[in-house]
């Protein structure tokens, strides 16, 4: 017979599935107690409402996010580390919670008029500071480039990182691979040592006049 936690985890995974595939507000409590096997009546002794499992799922979420994310810069002896370890662990983050990430980029809407949005983009934003502080020491320590700026370079990699779970060719990489990959991308750069260093717009612009 399974235990209160075991029952609390499976509606949690139920819910989360549901949730992602059908949108939340789609969703019904007699949906998610049929698919968990509990009586929709009973399903309120473990969680008081369809939005108290909604918060739990997307609060613990953060919370491992910013814990893998702690556990990085505990571990990292640079900032360049540092970023190599925040691509790996968003990308895992992704893999592990497929469901949970689905609900954050999907329902956003439904989150901000439940009154759910505030907690996680609180914990999101201390996320972010894991990024701009990495970023910030990188530069100052002349690691990375100068003429970006912190932020674009975070929204750059962040934005492009979380939208990989929709890129049908993720799935012929594993998760150290593209990590890899990805870190190769966006810090190594994606010319060769051999390509033509650009012309700036403004000197395009000069030897147009000139010409």
């Amino acid at each position: 017979m399974a235990s209160s936690r075991d029952r609390k985890a499976e509606i949690l995974e139920c819910s989360a599935r549901l949730f992602a595939s059908r949108g939340v507000s789609r969703t019904t409590v007699r949906e998610i107690g049929e698919a968990a096997g509990v009586f929709s009546g009973s399903l309120y002794h473990y969680f008081k409402s369809k939005d108290a499992i909604v918060a739990e799922l997307m609060g613990g979420f953060m919370s491992d996010i910013q814990a893998r994310f702690g556990n990085v810069e505990a571990r990292a002896g640079s900032p360049l580390e540092v970023i190599e370890g925040l691509i790996h662990e968003t990308l895992a983050v992704i893999e592990r919670y497929p469901d949970e990430t689905a609900i954050y980029q999907q329902d956003r809407g439904y989150l901000r008029d439940h009154a759910l949005l505030e907690p996680v983009d609180d914990a999101s934003r201390g996320v972010r500071e894991h990024w701009i502080t990495a970023i910030r020491d990188g530069v100052a320590q002349g690691v990375f480039r100068d003429d970006i700026a912190p932020e674009l370079f975070y929204r750059s990699v962040r934005d492009t990182l979380w939208s990989t779970m929709h890129w049908p060719d993720r799935r012929n990489y594993s998760l150290d691979e593209f990590a890899a990959l990805m870190s190769r991308l966006f810090l190594r750069g994606f010319c060769t040592d051999r390509a033509p260093v650009a012309a700036s717009p403004a000197s395009r612009r000069s030897g147009a006049a000139g010409g």
